[in-house]
């Protein structure tokens, strides 16, 4: 299991964060992964796949590459482009930046193979929330007891949810539930969904693998989040009652809390 909890000052707020990531009751390997770059104020999960190894390879090279890229474009004096990173990458907005370079790296390394992995980014800029996406790993929001996902997954049984086809509860037991439409490094080139939010006080960020959203529904994490519970508390809650419920996939939740500073 990896663990890691910190605070980080932003603004007039601090970022108080907590993120474990569990390998769940069924698999022997642990395929997930998540990133948090302090300085850069950068928060990542990372679910990878195409087997045990090309899994964990997929999802560390993504954030190894995530971290890399986020570094060379926030850091003026590394005067030295990270080679992968082209000129038209540098002239879209920073996350966009971040994951085609993430998957140039993960592509590369696969060599034609079945290797990916889905990527969510929440990073706090200058002003507010950034977020990037490709895949099934999602983000929510917490904000004055209402529970908001702030992604679309990029998945088969979520675009016959958007259709009508099935139901919320259907998309969890569907035997397509973990065909994804879109991952980094699968392609040649990827397109992630952006976004932003205004961040205020008492927010509280949820990202996560869908080894989490697949055990647990939307009223489950609602339940737990109204329990009130530490933030390092409330992650391994959620880690918890995933593993509870069956824990068929790895587990990943980092959780990041806004207080404003007095």
């Amino acid at each position: 299991m990896k663990r890691q909890d910190g605070i980080i000052s932003w603004r007039n707020f601090s970022l108080s964060y907590s993120g474990i990531s569990d390998k769940g009751q069924i698999r022997k390997e642990n395929e997930d992964d998540f990133l948090v770059m302090e300085n850069h104020r950068l928060f990542c999960v990372a679910d990878g796949m195409g087997g045990e190894q090309a899994g964990q390879l997929a999802s560390r090279t993504t954030l190894e590459s995530a971290a890399k890229c986020m570094k060379y474009l926030s850091d003026t004096e590394d005067a030295t482009m990270p080679y992968g990173l082209t000129a038209d990458m540098l002239e879209k907005p920073l996350l966009a930046s971040v994951t085609e370079f993430a998957n140039f790296q993960v592509n590369k390394k696969s060599d034609g193979g079945t290797m990916g992995s889905t990527l969510v980014a929440a990073h706090f800029s200058e002003d507010n929330l950034n977020i990037a996406h490709v895949g099934d790993s999602r983000l929510y929001l917490w904000r004055e007891g209402q529970l908001t996902q702030l992604t679309e997954d990029h998945s088969l049984v979520y675009e016959l949810f958007k259709l009508g086809k099935i139901t919320q509860q259907e998309m969890r037991d569907h035997k397509m539930r973990n065909v994804i439409t879109r991952a980094i490094g699968t392609n040649s080139s990827v397109e992630p969904s952006l976004g932003h939010i205004d961040v205020q006080a008492g927010d509280i960020y949820l990202l996560c693998s869908d080894g989490l959203t697949t055990m647990l529904q939307a009223y489950d994490i609602v339940k737990t989040f109204k329990n009130g519970s530490s933030l390092s508390s409330l992650a391994e809650s959620f880690i918890s009652q995933a593993n509870d419920a069956g824990g068929r996939d790895n587990i990943t939740v980092l959780l990041i809390a806004v207080k404003e500073n007095t």
